[in-house]
């Protein structure tokens, strides 16, 4: 039972850290994508191949994770900010499909619809870590200096220059700021956090599969977002908690497989109801949160 509940404070750590960088473009820059799913998707792939073909371990792998997520992040930045708005959900929607579908249909490459299994684990000092409670210990710290380095980020000039877009980015355009170039470094940022996040998912599962990473898994990133409260970074962490643990916590009423897939998707869209007309800000009152 102690292995379980601690493999899903794992499985937390990972999600929060994906919340907190697709924050980064929403709560902060007020950029709508949905696309978070397909970016966590490259990490995983991108560390699982090179740990499987190239022999790569989890450390080089997530370095090589979270420069594919930065990668992809500014090749769907340069055309995509060309639009606003609702067209910018459309456009990033786009991209989430044609990246799972290359994850689907790369056979030679991704596996396709069997996925890659035999993920080597991560090593540290020599050893593998094998152990859920050495998991997030080691996910712990790792996602610990990621969210650090955002917050940082946000707090410094660089970061209220993208609260000043937000708001109304022809104040810093009329400054002579370069919006375009910003919002490119805001996206690459947090599309190299998404990676590394997929890093520590592909190694810690040690299996990936297209499923994980198409456009649900978007939508609970965005939706563990506004639960927790955009624009706060902890918020969307206390946001990945609940959508984790909630849906977790069924696995233990008295019900057969086909009744439980159902039951966990009526409550998890019971809760975003709940959220929408008790607490439109979220658990940590953002900014504009699901109102």
């Amino acid at each position: 039972m102690t292995t379980y509940i601690v493999g899903v404070l794992v499985v937390v750590v990972i999600f929060g850290l994906l919340a907190v960088s697709l924050d980064l473009l929403i709560g902060y820059t007020g950029l709508f994508t949905i696309v978070h799913g397909a970016l966590f998707g490259m990490g995983a792939y991108t560390s699982a191949i090179l740990a499987k073909s190239l022999g790569f371990g989890f450390w080089g792998g997530g370095l090589a994770a979270m420069a594919a997520g930065g990668l992809i992040s500014l090749l769907i930045a340069i055309p995509s900010l060309r639009v606003s708005g609702h067209y910018l959900v459309l456009a990033s929607f786009g991209v989430q499909e044609v990246l799972h579908a290359l994850y689907l249909n790369l056979d030679g490459i991704t596996g396709g619809p069997a996925g890659m299994r035999g993920i080597p684990r991560p090593r540290l000092f020599g050893t593998e870590i094998t152990s859920n409670t050495s998991y997030l210990m080691l996910y712990s710290v790792l996602s610990a200096l990621v969210i650090l380095f955002i917050l940082v980020l946000v707090r410094s000039p660089f970061g209220l220059l993208l609260k000043a877009i937000r708001e109304d980015e022809l104040v810093p355009q009329a400054l002579g700021k370069p919006v375009v170039a910003l919002k490119i470094k805001a996206f690459m940022v947090s599309g190299a956090a998404a990676g590394f996040a997929g890093a520590m998912y592909a190694h810690y599962i040690t299996f990936v599969s297209p499923e994980t990473f198409d456009v649900h898994a978007s939508i609970l990133i965005l939706s563990m977002v506004l639960i927790g409260g955009m624009g706060t970074l902890w918020g969307p962490f206390l946001g990945a908690v609940v959508l984790v643990v909630l849906p977790e916590a069924l696995r233990f009423l008295p019900l057969d497989s086909a009744t439980l897939g159902p039951l966990r998707q009526v409550v998890y869209g019971m809760v975003l109801m709940v959220f929408c007309f008790v607490r439109p800000r979220g658990l940590a009152g953002g900014r504009g949160g699901i109102e």
